[in-house]
């Protein structure tokens, strides 16, 4: 069967995507001092903060960019985009930044997803109790039917993607 117009330029985004993870940073060749250095003298403390106190929301540790070293995987799992050649595509504590953010995005979509299969269950599962109700007594029905229009509406939410706004932050291929 033929692709619509839509798969196919989701395909062609999806490549585009994976051989942007296996280029290297455009800034990376350029001379300058490491994140971690900048952050602390570039009075981005403002943003610091912020990032801080959101990664504490989190129960989260905050990233450490004062070493330049590159990322490792806590449990050694993760295999880290490569170059052609096999080089690491994320190297120092930019790459290390870089790939937070990365993953941080995709944690939140797949996280989003999740939480999304478990409402619309929780959803269908009430309204498949309420389509089983004695609904014979008028004020049962008027209860019934008035909770089943709030619980479709809600299904129909979770239909809906929310979009965000993020800075650019890569500049690969």
């Amino acid at each position: 069967m033929a692709m619509s117009a839509a798969e196919r330029k989701r395909l062609q985004v999806e490549r585009q995507r994976a051989r942007a993870r296996q280029s290297v940073d455009l800034v990376q060749p350029i001379s300058k001092p490491p994140i971690g250095e900048w952050l602390e003298s570039n009075a981005q403390e403002e943003l610091w903060q912020h990032l801080v106190m959101c990664y504490d929301g989190m129960n989260r540790q905050t990233p450490d960019f004062t070493q330049d070293t590159d990322p490792v995987s806590a449990s050694g799992a993760f295999e880290f985009p490569t170059t052609p050649e096999g080089a690491p595509s994320y190297t120092g504590a930019l790459g290390r930044a870089e790939l937070e953010v990365e993953l941080l995005l995709e944690a939140a979509k797949t996280l989003a997803k999740l939480i999304n299969r478990y409402k619309r269950e929780a959803i269908s599962t009430r309204l498949s109790e309420i389509e089983e109700q004695d609904l014979t007594d008028p004020d049962k029905r008027s209860d019934g039917l008035q909770q089943a229009v709030v619980l479709s509406k809600a299904m129909d939410k979770l239909d809906r993607s929310v979009r965000t706004d993020v800075p650019q932050w890569q500049l690969r291929g």
